[in-house]
């Protein structure tokens, strides 16, 4: 695979960015829902992993609806982010967005920063250079990392699991093997053991 142009990634002025989705973003058609269905369908998807951060649904966007899946318990209304943790690796799939994409990219992810760090290819470990992703500020008013508050949007976890499964069966276990609930400390697929196979179905109870 071709080495990612660095001098791309780091001036949002340029002509293409490159962006790493690890949550909703891993589904093209949500992609396509920001960028155009068009544009989302023309993307080639490269699979990285991204070392020195960690991936948990402890962000709660105000606009997002709140939910009651899966029983009477904590509000089900995070969306995934992730946050500085040496020791852990997240995956995800990189993509070039244009000037005028990456402008509705930025409002899309209104509640995190655009950051910048070292991606590696999926399978071989070859470093591709910079990518953008975005992270929020860990004390920003809407980061919650109680699991007794709250819970995961169903519809985040089924977006991110279909499209993580669609590039393969060993990235999608990775994504399964590096997504935690808001505590940073239980899996989402174990706090959902019995859910499984409705989190990759995209017609389940809409």
């Amino acid at each position: 695979m071709s080495q990612i142009p660095s001098s791309n990634l780091v001036h949002p002025s340029a002509e293409n960015v490159f962006i790493a989705g690890y949550g909703t973003l891993l589904l093209r058609e949500s992609l396509g829902h920001t960028v155009s269905e068009k544009s989302a369908d023309q993307k080639q998807f490269i699979p990285v992993i991204i070392h020195g951060y960690k991936r948990l649904f402890n962000l709660i966007p105000d606009h997002y609806p709140v939910e009651n899946r899966i029983g009477h318990g904590p509000i089900e209304k995070a969306a995934a982010n992730v946050e500085i943790a040496e020791d852990q690796s997240f995956n995800a799939i990189v993509f070039q967005a244009k000037a005028t994409e990456l402008e509705s990219l930025d409002q899309r992810e209104r509640y995190y920063k655009r950051v910048t760090a070292a991606c590696v290819d999926f399978t071989s470990g070859t470093s591709l250079g910079e990518c953008h992703f975005y992270m929020s500020e860990p004390d920003a008013r809407w980061i919650e990392n109680d699991l007794n508050k709250v819970l995961p949007l169903w519809r985040d976890i089924v977006y991110a699991r279909v499209g993580a499964y669609r590039i393969s069966e060993a990235f999608g276990q990775m994504y399964d093997a590096s997504t935690w609930m808001a505590d940073g400390q239980t899996r989402v697929v174990d706090y959902y053991k019995d859910y499984l196979q409705q989190l990759t179905n995209l017609e389940f109870d809409q």
